[in-house]
């Protein structure tokens, strides 16, 4: 009997908690026990399991209240409601290849608001707090540009950068970030001398020609319509002006009737140098160096620092020249001297041939070796002068014939007595 009155309050007592349960929101699954984490990372113990963690992928927060996965692996005992990080070496995780090696290796532009960084191989940004103000701003819009804490750029309200139209027979001025432009008292000065009065409509009266209302510019045309000044201004951020060329800049109209430069991060600054980029930033140019692997040339890579080295060291040039000796250019375009190996009779540039080893052979001449002897070119060939007797006798001798004469010989006509 207390057994079935025993069976009977715990039946009471499992219906009354699913009943508060309904009434207070619970869902039927929240109430379901937990058996904890699985080997594969599941969230543990508690009143509702997380998904599963792969690898190196965080486990997702849970609200029991048994161990971490502290590696990262998916082998923890259950999750404790805090996200967990590891070495992405679990199941499923891979090691990715390096994203760069400096900031400048990653895609996109620096900012005021946004920097480029590289860590540990991977790219990112470094942002600017919300609510930093940019030193590049467009004057008299009644803005002020700051960063919005995630790398963009906002406007907010500034009633104090005044609007200016350009028109003193108006007054200029901000409400809530907004132009306003209202018409100046008579009393106001105006004309290119000041020499008139507003007429307290926003025009300025009393001209008789052009020129009274202002001098033409590439900003601004001034015209004499009924006696009354007329501005034409070309449109803010417009006009055909001259620019200089890489400075990261351009001018422009400011839409009032002068000219404004303005950030152009297209006008780049080219350093002429392949080892540095070429880079503008908000107006700002910047020559930041190229990576270590980018060649500069034939036979030169860039060192990472700005410079470009020869990778055609001396000890190459000369074979891959064929040069057995003198001076030659590598290709790096410096100059490289070469190891003599000539020998014997051969001598560098021998033959004709520069940077390698020859013999340049002298021409025969028998001179006083007429009729005996013989002679040598240098190179190893020879020629023998016996039969080049040349008479120094008259020309109607007959008979020539050698004369031994100290080991050599000489010419000697025998029909020639004196």
């Amino acid at each position: 009997m207390r057994g079935i009155r025993a069976v009977s309050l715990v039946l009471l007592s499992v219906t009354l908690l699913f009943g508060c349960a309904q009434i207070l929101g619970f869902e039927d699954d929240q109430l379901a026990p937990s058996t904890g984490g699985s080997s594969n990372g599941d969230a543990g113990s508690g009143s509702s399991g997380a998904p599963r963690s792969n690898g190196g992928e965080a486990a997702e927060p849970g609200a029991g209240t048994s161990g971490r996965d502290p590696d990262g692996v998916g082998n923890g005992a259950g999750g404790d409601g805090n996200p967990v990080t590891g070495p992405d070496t679990g199941a499923g995780g891979a090691a990715n290849p390096s994203e760069c090696s400096a900031p400048e290796d990653c895609p996109g532009q620096d900012s005021e608001c946004a920097t480029r960084t590289c860590t540990d191989g991977v790219c990112g940004f470094d942002y600017e707090k919300a609510g930093k103000v940019l030193a590049d701003q467009t004057a008299n819009d009644c803005k002020r540009a700051t960063c919005d804490g995630h790398g963009a750029i906002v406007d907010e309200p500034d009633d104090s950068d005044l609007a200016d139209g350009g028109n003193v027979c108006m007054v200029d001025s901000c409400k809530d970030g907004t132009p306003t432009h209202d018409p100046a008292p008579p009393t106001t000065s105006c004309g290119s001398k000041n020499q008139f009065e507003c007429d307290g409509q926003g025009a300025c009266a009393g001209c008789t020609k052009s020129s009274d209302c202002g001098l033409d510019n590439l900003c601004a045309t001034y015209t004499c319509t009924g006696n009354t000044c007329q501005n034409n201004f070309v449109p803010s951020g417009q006009g055909n002006l001259a620019n200089t060329a890489g400075d990261c800049k351009k001018n422009v109209c400011d839409g009032m009737g002068s000219p404004v430069a303005i950030a152009d991060d297209s006008d780049l600054p080219e350093d002429n140098n392949p080892c540095t980029k070429n880079v503008c930033s908000n107006g700002a140019p910047s020559h930041p160096n190229e990576s270590a692997t980018k060649s500069c040339g034939t036979y030169s890579t860039c060192n990472g620092s700005g410079s470009c080295v020869c990778s055609d060291p001396a000890a190459n040039a000369c074979p891959r020249l064929g040069a057995q000796c003198g001076t030659v250019t590598n290709g790096c375009g410096q100059s490289v001297s070469c190891a003599n190996t000539c020998s014997g009779v051969d001598t560098c540039n021998g033959g004709g041939v520069p940077n390698a080893c020859g013999c340049t052979p002298k021409a025969f001449n028998c001179g006083g070796l007429q009729c005996a002897g013989t002679i040598s070119d240098g190179c190893g060939h020879t020629k023998d002068c016996s039969a080049s007797c040349q008479s120094v006798c008259p020309d109607n001798c007959q008979t020539k014939i050698c004369m031994p004469s100290g080991g050599s010989g000489s010419c000697y006509c025998s029909d020639c007595n004196g």
